[in-house]
């Protein structure tokens, strides 16, 4: 009777000090959400404008052999828009290792958005959509069954897992996403983000370092791969100069005479 009692009173222990490790992984895995949170609405909301160097390789492979091959170096920018999100363009200073002064370059793949949307499963409005588990220094997310009960959410059978350093700050994530996304919404079905710290303007922002993303076709595939560096704000200056007599007769009909858009 005392060794069944004994008994009882070592599963009780066990299994109250398990509830004790749950409720505390739970705390912290809130704890880390909260910061990342906090993190994403940084890059949705108040990162500012900025340039970097854009080092990039776009290829189309088809049964295992590239049948295109496009590297470059670029000047890239991404400027915060009126509504909000950050628009990317860039200009190609090099193709294929020679100097490029050219207006059109076609790419097999072109990826873009890695910058405000790079951490946008983590946005506090947004975790709702996906379920969460962490583990060490990694968390896990899918979208969460209920994600269509939520208006914010879009099923798009998301899954993948972020990656933290001692700190907690994220220093890579990857991703997939389901074909009815890769369709519906036009977000590549792979994703791979590296961060690293970046200064603008007194503030720190862990920013995309590197990015590499596939989209697969059939029998062929798209890569895309990308470093990002020497990330500084972006800023337009404009120069007023003398004013100039116009003849009010003069319709003019050269396009190109008269100051270039910033």
């Amino acid at each position: 009777m005392g060794l069944r009692r004994l008994g009882h009173a070592l599963l009780l222990a066990y299994a109250v000090a398990l509830r004790g490790q749950q409720g505390s992984a739970d705390v912290e895995q809130q704890q880390e959400l909260r910061k990342l949170g906090a993190v994403a609405e940084t890059l949705d909301h108040s990162l500012p404008s900025l340039t970097c160097q854009e080092d990039g390789l776009s290829e189309r492979i088809v049964r295992g052999k590239v049948k295109q091959h496009v590297a470059f170096t670029a000047s890239m920018r991404a400027e915060r828009t009126p509504g909000g999100p950050l628009h990317e363009t860039f200009v190609v200073t090099t193709l294929n290792g020679k100097p490029w002064k050219g207006k059109g370059v076609r790419f097999p793949y072109y990826t873009s958005g890695g910058f405000d949307s790079a951490m946008v499963y983590f946005i506090p409005t947004h975790q709702a959509c996906y379920r969460f588990s962490m583990a060490d220094r990694r968390i896990d997310f899918d979208t969460a069954p209920d994600a269509t009960t939520h208006p914010q959410c879009r099923n798009d059978g998301l899954k993948g897992f972020a990656l933290l350093d001692a700190e907690g700050n994220v220093t890579h994530i990857e991703r997939t996403v389901s074909a009815d996304a890769t369709r519906d919404f036009r977000l590549v079905p792979f994703a791979a983000i590296d961060f690293a710290p970046v200064e603008l303007n007194g503030e720190v922002f862990r920013l995309s370092s590197h990015l590499v993303t596939e989209f697969p076709e059939g029998d062929a595939k798209g890569r895309f791969e990308a470093t990002y560096s020497g990330c500084k704000l972006f800023s337009v200056s404009v120069t007023i100069g003398p004013p100039t007599p116009v003849d009010p007769d003069d319709h003019g009909s050269d396009a190109g005479s008269g100051p270039p858009h910033p």
